[in-house]
């Protein structure tokens, strides 16, 4: 059957629209031999087959949602006849569950727009022996052919007809068949109370606080709601699909509230518009599970405040979210979860400009545009040391740059390098840190954000890196303490006028195209062993740059460098060689403006512009 573009378009629509079956809760046999029924019904149709029938497909797979074994099994039962007839016949025993069978088999015959006299004959005769007379059926043929040619006022009259006849139908059930009709109810306290489990399919209006206690449970499918109270789940469950969210109140507290271990939230293909009002869902306790939405305006606070059992987020999207704490979209303080597939957009927040996060949140697969914090991480700032399953980042547009993620590194006591371990994200160094005999760190593309110094008695390797000062004072950064190795390549140290750079004990270390700068309370570089330090930079070193016993310098920059004596290069022992490196307003104190050396140690084709004092000894 060839489809025009137009009915394609209808058919995802409704799709998109359908919410659950009155029936989707029933046994899985009562929806296999249900089913079974109704493809007799569509096997009659001469135009489609039942395999082709749009509204036989929207009804086991989006109404009854049954698998495709399940629907293997339906198809298989078309040759036992009288068995699915008795089946049916047995089963449906209140008037409600009758009228809306004869209704799922009209809806299935109209699927080509109209009904044929064999099939009409077949639902007439089931009505009949489910002792459901002729008028009442021709009532429900009439709703389902208006709902065919979208005549909503008649469709809306009809429901009320039937609803008087069969109290128990709710509009609920009946606009599975007619996705046009709604009404506009309030959700109260009361209801809830009364009825444990509660379906909404409408628009709906929360004015007041509402409580979901244990043993009740709250789904709003396919329903806007328009909320100017709070959800609290107080061990209660709280379903919303398909819907959209519309935060009215202007508390400060969340749009929904969890506070007991054994509450769920679910939230599956929905929209939260909170309008700037606050936060969307504030979680000390229980589940949360978020898949497929679009959150945006939340404000006072993250969209999801989060440090209960369990958080899923998968492939949402999250935009203009603003916290003055921290995590702009999403903050998870604990519990365990994932954060995956999900796009981040202009979110602000002081730390963790979109997620703040614990090491027991994995997070993969997601993409930040102009996201911004006030300090650190203007994407991520991850509490633990990531994993390789936290990767998988895109960033665009994020300030600050080349610190998007930022993962800290904290610990009550030391934190002991045994084996080797890599650093390739922004890290802060919230405790004192020790590379072992045995150890080695190895930090690449990254910066370090230093509140400790690190101490390495094994091997260190740095690549792209940059290593900055943030609460260490009156210290050196680095601590070589007879260390196997020490190479440190494009990289930049930056003290921030309040520490030394490396502490050299005993250890042969290599330095090439890298920057030094903004040293104070210790030189860049302090008592090397014959060094090999190349291209480098050393810029507004207040205590000098280069302490060194021999060793090569070759092709470095010092710049704006002050000590007592050789405010650029300090160099002892018996030989050494300073060759073609250009020194900027170095002045010291006493001997040796640039450089003070002894005899027997080299300089060769440097340059020297306003240092002082201006003999090189």
């Amino acid at each position: 059957m060839i489809l025009d573009i137009l009915t394609k378009f209808n058919c995802r629509r409704k799709i998109f629209l359908t919410p659950e079956h009155p029936f989707c809760s029933y046994s899985t046999e009562f929806k296999v031999m249900y089913t079974s029924a109704v493809t007799m019904q569509a096997k009659l149709n001469r135009n489609i087959k039942p395999l082709n029938n749009f509204e036989l497909e929207r009804l086991m797979k989006y109404g009854l949602k049954m698998n495709a074994g399940d629907i293997a099994w339906a198809l298989r039962n078309l040759n036992e006849h009288e068995t699915v007839v008795e089946y049916i016949l047995d089963n449906l025993k209140t008037g409600e569950e009758k009228i809306i069978f004869l209704m799922d088999l009209v809806n299935v015959a109209m699927a080509d727009n109209f009904i044929s006299p064999e099939e009409n004959e077949f639902a007439l005769k089931f009505a009949l022996k489910l002792g459901v007379s002729e008028n009442i059926y021709e009532l429900v043929k009439k709703y389902i052919v208006c709902a065919f040619e979208d005549n909503v006022k008649e469709c809306f009259e009809l429901a009320k007809i039937i609803k008087n006849l069969y109290p128990k139908i709710e509009l609920i059930d009946l606009k599975y068949f007619a996705l046009q009709i709604y009404e506009s109810v309030e959700c109260t306290q009361r209801e809830i109370n009364e009825k444990k489990e509660v379906r909404i399919t409408d628009r709906c209006q929360i004015y007041d606080d509402i409580v979901l206690a244990r043993g009740t449970k709250l789904v709003f499918d396919h329903a806007l709601v328009r909320i100017y109270g709070n959800i609290l789940l107080d061990g209660g469950t709280l379903e919303i699909i398909n819907s959209k969210f519309i935060r009215k109140s202007d508390s400060h507290r969340a749009c929904i509230n969890v506070k007991d271990d054994y509450s769920r939230v679910i939230v599956e293909k929905c929209e939260a518009d909170c309008r700037n009002y606050g936060m969307f869902i504030r979680a000390e306790a229980g589940e949360v599970s978020v898949k497929d939405s679009n959150i945006y305006h939340t404000t006072r606070g993250a969209a999801i405040r989060f440090w209960g059992k369990r958080l899923d987020i998968e492939r949402c999207s999250f935009s203009r979210c603003y916290s003055p704490e921290d995590g702009g979209a999403v903050m998870a303080r604990g519990g365990d979860g994932s954060i995956r597939d999900c796009r981040f957009t202009d979110c602000e927040a002081r730390r963790g400009g979109a997620v703040f996060a614990t090491d027991s949140i994995k997070l993969n697969k997601c993409h930040f545009t102009n996201c911004n914090v006030a300090e650190y991480g203007a994407a991520v700032f991850y509490s633990g040391i990531a994993t390789e399953e936290n990767s998988g980042f895109e960033y665009v547009a994020c300030h600050p740059t080349g610190a998007e993620f930022v993962q800290v590194i904290s610990r009550r006591g030391e934190l002991k390098v045994s084996d080797e371990m890599f650093l390739n994200k922004s890290t802060i160094i919230d405790c004192p840190v020790y590379v072992e005999t045995k150890g080695a760190l190895n930090i690449l593309n990254a910066s370090l954000y230093l509140n400790y110094p690190i101490r390495c008695a094994g091997s260190i390797k740095m690549k792209n890196a940059r290593i900055i000062c943030n609460y260490l004072q009156e210290s050196d950064m680095l601590y070589l303490e007879n260390a196997k190795q020490c190479e440190i390549l494009n990289s930049e140290f930056d003290g921030a006028l309040k520490t030394g750079g490396i502490n050299v004990k005993g250890t042969k270390i290599i330095l090439k195209n890298s920057m030094f700068r903004n040293m104070n309370g210790g030189r860049a570089v302090f008592n090397a062993y014959r060094p090999q330090i190349k291209e480098c930079i050393f810029n507004f070193c207040q205590d000098g740059a280069i302490y060194t016993q021999g060793g090569e310098i070759e092709k470095c920059v010092f710049v704006n460098c002050r000590g007592k004596s050789g405010a650029g290069v300090l160099m002892y022992g018996r030989s050494g060689l300073v060759r073609r490196c250009n020194f900027k307003r170095c002045i010291a104190e006493s001997g040796g403006g640039a450089v003070d050396r002894q005899v027997g140690q080299n300089i060769e084709k440097c340059l020297f512009e306003d240092c002082r004092p201006q003999n090189i000894s």
